[in-house]
């Protein structure tokens, strides 16, 4: 009756080594003959007459990267004796399968094996052959099983990282979607508030946050003034010199505007030659004051062929209102301003006239 055949179906690409070690000739022999069906199942018959011959052959397996599947050592045998060259071997290669073979019955030898040496099978001499065979089958199944097992473990290992990596490849590459579209929605909602010209707030943005600032004014009592400034003779500057002149000089009316605002002033461009700005918290005393600079730094201003305009040079005429003392609604605000917008061109231009009154302020 011959032994199962485990062995032979997961017989390797690479040959297994069967190691068998002992000091006698015929005790070697036996073995050989009794396990040579194993090299038709992908295993290799080595043959050691010494511990030190076997840790050799170790040595050369390992640096060949050649498995070596069990080793059969003899327990008494002159120099190393079995033990200490199946715990050699059992530091060396810990999946090495190991098998004490020996004529001495006694227990220290075996227990000293077992914790020693990772002793995986004890066999007496002498030996049954069947049960030999039956033994080196199961052992040489198992060190291919957990091999495979290995293996497996590796391979799935590796795809889990590479699977890992490519989550975290991709994680980032959304995030930097995520953030490039962020941004692209921030320069889309910047730019439907923004006046493509003048780079200003838009008339849009204006009302949203005249609306806003009106609010909060009534419900904190802080003031909140209104300028509504217009770009004098405007028409007659675009008919004179051209519509590029004419875009020229509100992008500089713009910018003297946005250079002159505080961290909290809203300043836009209201329609054509028109803006506005915003100054929160500003009673309108401070209001009158700081339209007084602005229309005094557009006038100093030297624009290009200004010296044609009716006033010989470029100017801006400014009305000047405030919350609450003019009005309590954002429409009543923009209204008072408007107002003394046009009481400012009607006295001439080039001037800030205040929406409560006839007080004014001109060069």
């Amino acid at each position: 009756m011959n032994p199962p055949e485990h062995a032979t179906r997961l017989a390797p690409a690479v040959r297994d080594h069967i190691l068998c070690v002992d000091d006698e000739e015929g005790i070697l022999n036996a073995l050989r003959q009794q396990l040579a069906r194993f090299e038709e199942d992908g295993a290799e018959i080595d043959l050691a007459r010494s511990g030190q011959e076997a840790i050799e052959l170790c040595q050369d397996l390992e640096q060949d990267r050649e498995p070596l599947a069990i080793v059969i050592a003899d327990q008494i045998m002159p120099g190393m004796k079995g033990v200490e060259l199946l715990e050699e071997i059992h530091r060396r290669q810990p999946d090495t399968v190991t098998i004490l073979l020996t004529g001495q019955a006694g227990l220290n030898a075996v227990v000293q094996a077992i914790n020693r040496a990772g002793l995986n099978r004890f066999i007496q001499k002498p030996w049954d052959e069947y049960d030999l065979r039956l033994t080196v089958t199961s052992l040489l199944t198992k060190f291919r099983l957990a091999r495979e097992n290995r293996r497996l473990l590796d391979d799935l290992r590796r795809k889990n990282e590479e699977l890992e990596a490519r989550v975290r490849e991709r994680t980032a590459e959304l995030a930097a979607a995520n953030t490039e579209l962020a941004g692209a929605n921030r320069r889309l909602e910047q730019l439907a508030i923004t006046d493509g010209l003048t780079e200003l707030h838009n008339h849009r943005y204006f009302h949203e946050r005249l609306a806003s600032e009106v609010e909060r004014s009534n419900r904190t009592h802080l003031p909140l003034s209104l300028l509504m400034i217009d770009v004098d003779h405007f028409k007659h500057y675009n008919d004179t010199n051209g519509h590029p002149a004419g875009d020229a000089v509100l992008r500089g009316v713009a910018q003297i505007l946005r250079d002159g605002r505080r961290m909290n002033d809203a300043v836009a461009r209201y329609g054509g030659e028109e803006f506005a700005v915003l100054l929160p918290d500003t009673p309108r005393g401070a209001a009158s004051g700081l339209a007084e600079a602005l229309r005094a730094r557009v006038e100093e201003r030297e624009f290009a062929q200004a010296g044609s305009q009716p006033l010989g040079r470029l100017t801006i005429s400014v009305g000047v209102a405030c919350s609450p003392d003019d009005a309590a609604s954002a429409s009543e605000l923009l209204q008072a301003a408007d107002d003394a917008l046009y009481r400012a061109k009607e006295a001439g231009r080039n001037r800030v006239c205040l929406a409560a009154g006839p007080t004014e302020s001109h060069p």
